[in-house]
């Protein structure tokens, strides 16, 4: 560091760990500000220490009253561990004088708000050759303290940047990627709003909706110089599509230049989103008071992110306060502190409702309710078109200790931070009274489907012989029956809250696999709310299976579940299978895969360790193609593969008339095809729902040519 020079006096080595102790937290404290590297709650971080490099510095950020607990290992010669505030003032230091390859700083009290500096460095006294080390971070939070009606957020400060601010997005590949910057006042810049009022503006759409297309692509947003809000900033990255059917995968980077000079680089690789699914990255950078900027490493946060509890969640979890209904409380997510837990008794049936309220600077809330197992069973992003998070009526299934968890977009990713209010009560003045007792039949087998908009949404369990229980067959032989069946055509549940319910009575437990669809079958209004839905199956009264998805209109959400002969159930993969192919990872398979002889038929088996078979043969352009597959037990599905890997047919259920007179309705059949191309194809055999299905056999699969 220009100015600092580090002199070390013979000694003791007490005094020589004095010593070093002391110029340590001046000059790193310093270098920390400029290039310090950002430690994340519960994200171990690696490095290497040499007699040239001989310290390493970290940064990270927590709110008064936080408890910080550092753990840090190493190979090679011993090291020390010192804490230290913003000025360079030690709080706890430990060194490795025994050898023993881990030292630690627990449970240590950060009694101020702000950034707090960790530096890794030799041991006094040791030898000071190569190391390696990790170094992890994990944070206590302080207490949440009960609702200040004069309280109010703090309000970002600025500081004069002669440079502005900087956020240039780079990738290369036919793609169409959106970069997304939320300042720390709330205001956002990307492709649909083009400024802010401190002086923001985003720059040119690139590969905007595919139209105009360029394998290196570049998307901006700036600030000009002036004074400029210091706090966080968010950045997000979306996959929207790939501009041709060649691109898959895309490599980006997203550099932040503050002030004129590159603060750092958050980078990620995205694939395309599924349908009806998001494909998405999230990070920040902190500008602080005296202008420099600390930039995060981020981190991918597809759709399926929001169900899933924050990295934090456990140290949250451990120090929850409780909550009583009718109370609002107050809290605060920063950076340092992603996520606030609070606690409740609950009762089976109960109906709760809970509202988190931003208070400021720019949160993006959200909510998630977990239950005494300490499964997700409810969550919430956005709620009424607003960055606002509400859980409204949802209905507790067991009684116990419940977890509120208050956290942010992104989680531990994100960059949005803020004072919130949030509040518990029972159910909403638009919810009968009737709900909080309903009472679903029990049996050895139940699946119950949850939601609470107006929407039809059909639940089918197809049972291991392949009959299925849905709202047109709601008796099967083996024993299930269709109880309730929510908003089914439209009509509005007679409770508010729609319900469906699957079951099979004592004494009928089948051993083998069921299938289970939830269907969005259709909104039923002209401007329907979004849809969320809680799919829950029990087995034996144990329960197996609960998930919380968000379906778009006609999206079928698939999964499975077997029954051993002693009654053990286990649960299998779980997703939307409008995705065709892609999601099946077949590539492998088909880079040399068996060929199949035109006019040979062969066989295979699905089961629920092969859901698929890949087969190869060679096409000629213009030649058409019918490939049939058939089963007794199987419901198939096929598709046909391109020499460029694109998905080119497929077929599920063919027209019965198109075989011959034993065909089944549940076979596939990909009818006279004209190839486009010259080259090795590739046919898929698999099954219904792909390997979220649950229905297995010995298939036939015929390959008939015609030439063109």
């Amino acid at each position: 560091m220009p100015g600092f020079k580090m002199v070390l006096r013979k000694g003791s080595a007490g005094s020589l760990g004095l010593v070093l102790t002391i110029l340590l937290a001046c000059w790193l404290s310093v270098a920390a500000q400029d290039s310090g590297n950002v430690l994340l709650p519960d994200v171990a971080v690696s490095g290497a220490l040499t007699a040239d490099a001989s310290a390493s510095a970290f940064v990270f950020d927590a709110a008064p009253g936080t408890t910080a607990t550092l753990s840090l290992s190493g190979q090679g010669s011993p090291l020390a561990l010192l804490l230290s505030d913003s000025s360079g003032n030690a709080i706890a230091q430990a060194a490795d004088s025994a050898a023993a390859g881990a030292i630690g700083l627990a449970d240590v009290t950060l009694s101020a708000g702000g950034r707090y500096h960790a530096f890794v460095y030799f041991a006094p006294g040791g030898a000071a050759n190569d190391a390696s080390y990790e170094i992890s971070l994990a944070i206590a939070a302080p207490a949440a303290v009960p609702v200040d009606a004069g309280a109010a957020a703090v309000e970002p400060s600025l500081v004069l940047l002669n440079a502005g601010i900087d956020v240039r997005l780079s990738w290369s590949g036919a793609a169409d990627l959106n970069l997304e910057v939320r300042d720390p006042t709330g205001e956002s810049l990307y492709w649909d709003s083009r400024t802010t009022s401190s002086g923001g503006v985003f720059g040119f759409d690139a590969n905007g909706l595919c139209e105009v297309v360029s394998d290196n692509s570049v998307e901006t947003a700036t600030w000009q110089p002036g004074y400029l809000p210091t706090g966080s900033y968010e950045i997000i990255v979306y996959y929207e599509s790939a501009c041709d059917a060649q691109t898959g995968s895309v490599q980006f980077f997203a550099d932040v230049s503050v002030d004129g000079a590159l603060s750092g680089q958050a980078s990620g690789t995205l694939s395309p989103p599924a349908p009806g699914q998001s494909s998405v990255f999230v990070g920040r950078f902190e500008i602080v008071a005296d202008g420099s900027a600390v930039v995060s490493r981020g981190g991918a946060y597809p759709s399926t992110s929001l169900s899933v509890l924050p990295s934090g969640y456990a140290a949250a979890a451990s120090v929850a306060q409780p909550i009583t209904r009718g109370t609002s409380v107050t809290g605060a997510i920063t950076n340092a502190q992603p996520v606030v837990a609070y606690r409740f008794p609950g009762a089976a049936d109960e109906i709760v409702s809970i509202n988190m309220q931003a208070v400021g600077p720019n949160l993006d809330t959200l909510l998630q309710l977990v239950d005494p197992a300490g499964t997700v069973v409810d969550i919430n992003d956005d709620a009424g078109g607003t960055t606002n998070s509400s859980i409204a009526n949802a209905r507790l299934l067991s009684s116990g200790l419940y977890t509120i968890v208050a956290t942010r977009y992104g989680k531990e990713l994100g960059g949005t931070v803020g004072q919130f209010e949030l509040t518990l009560t029972g159910a909403t003045a638009d919810i009968p009274a009737p709900t909080s007792a309903l009472n679903l039949p029990q049996g050895d087998i139940e699946v119950s489907l949850y939601w609470s908009t107006g929407a039809d949404l059909q639940l089918l369990v197809r049972d291991p012989v392949g009959e299925s229980v849905y709202d047109d067959n709601p008796i099967v032989t083996s024993g299930g029956i269709l109880a309730e069946d929510g908003n089914v055509n439209c009509v509005p549940a007679e409770t508010g809250a729609p319900v469906s319910h699957i079951y099979w009575p004592p004494g009928r437990l089948r051993p083998g696999t069921y299938e289970v669809e939830v269907w969005y079958q259709n909104t039923c209004s002209d401007q329907p709310p979004p849809v969320d839905f809680a799919l829950i199956i029990e087995v034996g009264g144990v329960p197996l299976v609960n998930q919380i998805q968000f379906p778009l209109p006609g999206q079928r959400y698939l999964t499975n579940f077997s029954v051993d002969p002693s009654g053990t159930a286990s649960a299998g993969e779980a997703g939307f299978i409008d995705a065709g192919s892609r999601t099946l990872a077949y590539q492998s398979e088909a880079f040399d895969p068996p060929a199949i002889q035109v006019g040979q038929p062969v066989s295979g088996i699905i089961s629920s360790d092969n859901t698929f078979d890949v087969y190869g043969f060679n096409g000629a352009a213009g030649n058409s193609v019918s490939i049939s597959m058939a089963s007794q037990t199987l419901d198939t599905n096929l598709y046909l593969i391109s020499p460029g890997d694109r998905e080119l047919a497929a077929n599920d259920d063919a027209d019965p008339s198109l075989l011959d007179a034993t065909g089944r309705s549940t076979d596939s059949l990909i009818s006279e095809f004209v190839l486009p191309d010259n080259g090795p194809y590739a046919i898929i055999a698999t099954r219904y729902g792909n390997q979220y299905g649950g229905t297995i056999g010995v298939y036939s699969l015929t390959l008939t040519v015609n030439e063109g």
